[in-house]
């Protein structure tokens, strides 16, 4: 599974190889995006069919064509990239969202008032046709200098605190795969194009919603105990629910969590980022519309980087 980028520059190249390879746990594990839904398949990296599997994914299967401000390389007969509005193929995504998110809605896409403000990453299927979109991502970047972003984020949590220091921000969402293609190609295709974003944009923090698959938190009580207790963020990283939304939680003690069971029953697109040094903030919302109970995470880039740097995709 190499995904190698040619670039002119020998220095800036050594450092985009290394800093993609932190990305391998979480890209190889992922089978599929439904909302902020990561489904994760099992895998070993030592097996025989694993080593097949890297050969087919050489550089040599990527075509690619970036530059500072735009992402868009090809895989066989996929084609990746970065689109925005009034791009036509967003209408594409909004509609694999609303099929995905909604699937008995009468509604014909799925938006908002920040998709207008979104780079959007998209997977499209060639073979079917040039707007066939079968993947997509929705990413709201703060950069380092500038003072406020709106995000998605803030109509369920507070997230004040982030805003304190100057750093650059990008909020990860929206993320779904067409149901007929959940063979974890294209989710990995998706975290590809969003590891060279999150590079390119020298990104310091990402964090978004996580949802557990039901809005009837309770079922979830001693899950979110146990993120409560063992997972919170550093104090000037803390982050809270907004009250009217907010899941009233009977926080268990200590003594009556199971580190280990708890963690294994939490969705696995939280597992992932807790194993990559991910935070989780204070509490839960209820999101009826998804019909969830949603967590904020929130990850620093280099946390990744220091954790997986020594692997890479050869």
């Amino acid at each position: 599974m190499v995904f190698q980028l040619k670039i002119k520059n020998k220095s800036a190249k050594n450092s985009i190889s290394k800093n993609i390879g932190g990305f391998k746990s979480i890209l190889s594990k992922v089978k599929y995006v439904a909302k902020n839904v990561i489904y994760v398949k099992k895998w070993s990296s030592n097996s025989e069919e694993d080593k097949t599997k890297k050969t087919n994914y050489t550089s040599n299967n990527f075509k690619k064509s970036t530059n500072s401000e735009h992402l868009d390389f090809s895989f066989k007969n996929y084609q990746i990239k970065i689109i925005k509005h009034p791009d036509p193929l967003l209408i594409k995504a909004k509609q694999l969202r609303q099929k995905i998110f909604f699937e008995d809605s009468k509604e014909k896409i799925d938006s908002d008032e920040f998709d207008e403000f979104c780079d959007h990453l998209v997977v499209i299927d060639t073979s079917v046709a040039s707007d066939f979109v079968v993947g997509t991502y929705r990413l709201l970047l703060k950069q380092k200098n500038q003072k406020y972003r709106k995000f998605y984020s803030q109509s369920e949590f507070d997230i004040s605190n982030l805003f304190k220091k100057n750093i650059s921000m990008l909020e990860a969402g929206r993320s779904c795969v067409d149901k007929n293609y959940r063979d974890g190609k294209i989710i990995k295709l998706l975290w590809r194009g969003l590891a060279f974003y999150i590079i390119q944009k020298k990104v310091d923090l990402i964090f978004g919603c996580a949802s557990f698959p039901s809005s009837n938190y309770s079922e979830f009580n001693s899950q979110l105990s146990y993120l409560n207790h063992f997972h919170k963020p550093p104090h000037k990283y803390s982050t809270f629910p907004k009250e009217k939304l907010q899941a009233n939680i009977d926080i268990l003690s200590l003594k009556k969590i199971n580190k280990d069971e708890e963690f294994r029953l939490l969705p696995p697109l939280v597992k992932a980022y807790i194993r990559a040094g991910a935070w989780v903030g204070k509490g839960a919302v209820v999101d009826n519309r998804f019909n969830t109970t949603d967590v904020l995470i929130i990850l620093k880039s280099e946390n990744i980087i220091k954790k997986y740097s020594n692997l890479s995709f050869k």
